[in-house]
């Protein structure tokens, strides 16, 4: 059903949060900042909890979707036949939409190290029509280990890197019908 991909030359790509939880207990996303802030605050101080919070919207802003975007594109880019994902391109014939719904950041012990985890869905769809070609649901993509926070904040790059290792894994599901 994607084998049309192959004679497109660009889609646009939209990266949505709608109805977005974290961790075990599904805490909607002001629970859960709310949750982190408190510890930063008890941990370290007002300004420092401000900073993270203001750190995790610029990363849900802009560096989660360009990292989803910029990995898939390097993926696609040895097929002779992949369209190019722009972030939010106007006039596009064709969209991907990615939805994370669920996150969880991981940690870092001395014992023990758990890694980013996120679930996503994709739609990808005719623009003019709003048709659904294809649906994608991803659950469980892994983020590396990367350098440990400073606790207790969680680690934003950990996350970078789930929506890395998801684009990265569709840039390789798509090489069967672009290459």
């Amino acid at each position: 059903e994607l084998s049309f991909l192959k004679n497109v030359d660009t889609v646009s790509v939209h990266i949505t949060f709608n109805d977005l939880h974290f961790n075990a207990d599904n805490l909607n996303e002001n629970d859960f900042l709310e949750h982190i802030s408190q510890k930063i605050k008890k941990h370290l101080n007002h300004t420092e909890a401000e900073n993270w919070k203001a750190e995790y919207y610029n990363s849900k802003r802009e560096f989660w979707p360009k990292a989803f975007v910029n990995t898939l594109n390097e993926t696609t880019a040895l097929y002779k036949n992949a369209p190019v994902f722009v972030l939010n391109k106007p006039n596009a014939k064709y969209e991907l939409r990615v939805n994370a719904f669920w996150m969880y950041f991981g940690y870092q012990a001395i014992a023990h190290t758990e890694p980013a985890k996120l679930h996503l869905s994709m739609d990808l769809s005719e623009v003019d029509s709003k048709k659904i070609i294809s649906s994608l649901r991803i659950k469980e993509t892994l983020g590396l280990v990367v350098p440990k926070p400073e606790f207790p904040k969680v680690s934003l790059k950990s996350m970078e890197n789930a929506f890395e290792r998801a684009a990265e894994n569709l840039g390789l599901s798509l090489k069967k019908v672009v290459k």
